[in-house]
């Protein structure tokens, strides 16, 4: 009998499959990491590969603890980090890395096309042209790699190109277009104005679908790379923030969620767009309704950042292996390493004893929209040793999301209490109080936020197991955790919030000559 649903997403930093159990209400979600490459300053890339490498580890691993869940699976959805392209050739390869959406090399590009089509391409997509956007990732490499510009036969994107291996069909949904800036929100397809600046034809891009259509079914090379049946439904689904944005629950304007993941995500529910420079704006899974939202680029990367190097031979050591060079992919995104680093940040006070960090590692989106703004540590002193800056890093994060907040308050967005905790951050419950106690509200963290699990529902929607999006969305109404904030320790974090921002004025000129130096 036919009773699982199953999501896989790709996210910005690692893969994550999520079974539901149809019968006893039970998610089992499990996670694997990929590596992001650093080859110059400000650039990062990723291996499709090693999405459809961690992915299928992931799902042969569940469907081995029993032998008759493939058969009883019911569909498949699929998830992803937007903005990221993937160049396939004629035979269906990928030519190259993909560019990460935290990648800043394009900023050339990026003016270029805001000088030519700003207003326009604005006006067409809800959003502004900066480099975290497809298109000038896409004219950099027209500009830069001709030697792949010249390969091209489909230009498609995470989530999709892991549809392609499954299915061997090549389509997107019309949410994920929007992240390239190459698609029209008003005529519901790809715009051949943006597209001829690049030099591409609307039969490069994917086929455009809807969030919940059956986009094909696994093959016989679908079952060999993953496992699942000959077969199996594998519903189109749409973006990785959409999709934890719609499994947390959100439904009413002034919904929100607040992500902690590799790039930390601000989203309120909306029922018009918001068009702004300094936002990020997407249509939402209900018609007529827009998350628009800010982000801060190296939210939880910026702790992996800090574990590999300079926790590296401990976090190897917490998993019994004495190598000294750890491969990322084989670090779990909830390994001992991060536990450890946890507690040790757990015996600092708040305020990491007078050491502040800005999180810009890869420049910053909002509120500031400036790829040349770098990270920093100010106030250290012979007293501070990792567990301070462990701690610093944490708080400097929530800095930057509360900058973000503020920014979204001024733009007269509504934002309801409790807002929603979600991603893996969650996992760290330090984290959490941090971040609850820094921006001065309510929160809570649902019971399903995984965007895996909303694919797995949205799945659900497409092949009937549930009448709407509504009935869906109640499938996990239960066991939500409230976390409160602490008034005197919200009183020291807005001290200690006011210098992070003096900081960041007075430090703008000397960021900017230091990304100079490293422009490579």
């Amino acid at each position: 009998m036919e009773r699982y649903l199953v999501g896989v997403d790709i996210g910005s930093g690692g893969c994550k499959v999520s079974v539901i159990d149809l019968k006893t209400k039970r998610v089992e979600t499990r996670s694997r990491e990929y590596p992001t490459y650093y080859p110059r300053p400000g650039w990062a890339e990723q291996k499709p590969e090693d999405w459809v490498s961690a992915a299928s580890f992931l799902t042969k691993s569940i469907l081995a603890k029993k032998s008759t869940i493939a058969s009883e699976i019911i569909a498949i959805g699929l998830s992803g980090v937007t903005h990221s392209p993937v160049i396939l050739d004629k035979n269906g390869s990928p030519i190259s890395r993909s560019i990460h959406l935290t990648d800043i090399r394009s900023q050339k590009e990026a003016n270029y096309l805001k000088e030519r089509l700003g207003e326009e391409i604005l006006k067409a997509t809800m959003n502004d042209v900066n480099v975290m956007w497809t298109a000038p990732m896409l004219l950099w490499i027209k500009n830069h790699k001709p030697e792949v510009w010249n390969k091209i036969r489909h230009v498609i994107f995470p989530k999709d190109y892991v549809r392609y291996r499954l299915t061997g069909e090549i389509a997107t949904d019309h949410i994920d277009a929007e992240g390239s800036l190459l698609y029209n929100t008003h005529s519901r397809s790809w715009d051949e104005r943006f597209l001829s600046i690049l030099g591409l034809k609307p039969n490069q891009l994917p086929l455009i679908l809807n969030p919940t259509d059956i986009s094909g079914k696994v093959t016989t090379e679908g079952y060999r790379i993953f496992g699942f049946k000959e077969g199996t439904p594998v519903i189109t689904g749409s973006t990785d923030t959409l999709l934890e944005v719609f499994a947390s629950g959100c439904r009413n304007p002034g919904d929100c969620t607040v992500k902690l993941a590799t790039f930390g995500r601000i989203c309120v529910i909306s029922d018009k767009p918001i068009f702004d420079e300094k936002l990020i704006t997407y249509s939402y899974i209900y018609p007529g309704m827009f998350y628009p939202g800010t982000g801060t680029k190296s939210f939880a990367s910026s702790l992996r950042w800090f574990r590999d190097r300079f926790f590296k031979s401990r976090s190897q050591i917490e998993k019994g292996n004495p190598s000294i060079e750890p491969q990322n992919n084989e670090i779990d995104l909830s390994s001992k390493a991060y536990n450890l680093m946890e507690k040790e940040a757990e015996n600092v006070p708040p305020g990491s004893e007078g050491l502040i960090f800005h999180p810009y590692l890869q420049g910053e989106g909002s509120p500031y929209n400036d790829p040349k703004l770098r990270g920093g540590f100010f106030g250290i002193t012979l007293r501070h040793g990792p567990p301070h800056f462990i701690r610093a890093i944490l708080e400097g994060t929530s800095f930057s999301i509360l900058d973000s907040m503020n920014f979204i308050r001024e733009k007269n967005l509504t934002v309801r209490e409790p807002i929603r905790l979600i991603g893996g951050g969650t996992k760290n419950r330090l984290w959490t109080e941090i971040l609850i106690d820094v921006l001065g509200m309510e929160g809570i963290i649902p019971p399903a936020m995984d965007p895996s699990s909303g694919a797995a529902l949205l799945a659900g929607v497409g092949t009937g197991v549930f009448s709407s999006l509504e009935e869906a969305q109640g499938f996990f109404s239960e066991n939500q955790e409230s976390i409160n904030f602490k008034p005197e320790k919200h009183t020291l974090y807005k001290r200690l919030f006011n210098l992070y921002k003096i900081a960041h004025d007075k430090m703008l000129e000397v960021y900017h000559g230091l990304a100079d130096f490293g422009s490579g």
